[in-house]
């Protein structure tokens, strides 16, 4: 299960043992999953099997705006998109993607909505040749990420690790315009719970994108918010001219089905919704959309 491979640090304070006991409450009540991890302010251990313990600090959000991103936590999607990239397990079977093996070996990397930064630095650990940690340009996320960069990537490779900020969608500032088309994967873990970002993040995608063949953007997912809230995003990326390679499911627990926009008539479960995660594979697209109308592009007001 996912949530085995997050941990606390050992506690030097004994009034530690209350949030000890309740990370491991979806451990002893599996029924009642958590989606999320860890408290504002705080650190998580990520036990990888391929590289050890990665201990990641928790941003401490300042403002509405940044609190609402959430980037706060540590979701399960992040940690299945950075086990599918490490090759890492929770069960003792090597981690694979449906079609193949993730690998990040040599390529260019951008990762937008990074949160913690963990799917990034697995990423650059794995040998990715070049990784962008993107989030929201909060001065506290960004220093947060550089924080979690600094702990747990060795000195030699942090040249190759930069961490920017990015609002979707946003395409006419220096780097933005500077880095068109630049990283052959584009990655991005629980990013589609807010559908009204759904066309700037699709946008992003697009723009950031290498339009080689063999370039990549790779999209995580949970439930946790309704299918409905998801479902549109695949549509939209068809619309600005990408394309859905592949599309299925895959619960905390390594078991896949095919996707569907609706289970149960509408009225699927939550509890056992928020078990599964979206995981789907974009390029951009062969043949141009018949209606397409290119990316999405805000402009950032004056």
């Amino acid at each position: 299960m996912l949530s085995s491979l997050i941990g606390l640090p050992v506690p030097t304070d004994p009034d530690s043992t209350e949030d000890i006991f309740s990370s491991a409450l979806s451990t002893i009540f599996p029924d009642d999953l958590l989606n999320q991890h860890g408290d504002p302010g705080s650190s998580v251990i990520y036990k990888s099997k391929a590289f050890g313990d990665l201990e990641l600090r928790l941003v401490d959000p300042r403002g509405e705006d940044a609190r609402m991103l959430f980037a706060q936590y540590v979701w399960n999607s992040g940690i299945l998109m950075a086990e599918l990239i490490g090759g890492g397990t929770a069960d003792g079977h090597a981690m694979k993607a449906r079609g193949g093996s993730w690998s990040v070996m040599g390529e260019t990397v951008m990762e937008l909505g990074t949160g913690t930064g963990l799917a990034g630095i697995v990423a650059a650990l794995s040998g990715a040749g070049e990784v962008v940690l993107s989030d929201y340009p909060a001065p506290e996320i960004l220093a947060n990420i550089r924080t979690n960069v600094n702990r747990n990537i060795p000195q030699a490779s942090r040249s190759k690790v930069t961490v920017e900020g990015h609002e979707w969608g946003i395409l006419t500032d220096p780097f933005a315009v500077t880095h068109k088309h630049a990283y052959t994967r584009v990655i991005a873990a629980d990013c589609l719970w807010m559908p009204w970002q759904h066309l700037s993040l699709a946008g992003s995608i697009y723009h950031f994108l290498s339009d080689t063949k063999d370039a990549r953007a790779w999209i995580v997912a949970g439930f946790h918010t309704g299918r409905a809230m998801l479902a549109p995003f695949f549509d939209i990326v068809v619309d600005i001219g990408l394309e859905v390679e592949d599309i299925w499911e895959r619960d905390v627990d390594g078991c896949e089905r095919a996707w569907t926009e609706e289970r149960g008539g509408g009225g699927e479960d939550i509890t056992r919704r928020k078990r599964w995660m979206i995981i789907a594979v974009l390029r951009h697209a062969q043949k141009p959309h018949p209606q397409s109308n290119g990316p999405y592009i805000k402009t950032i007001a004056s």
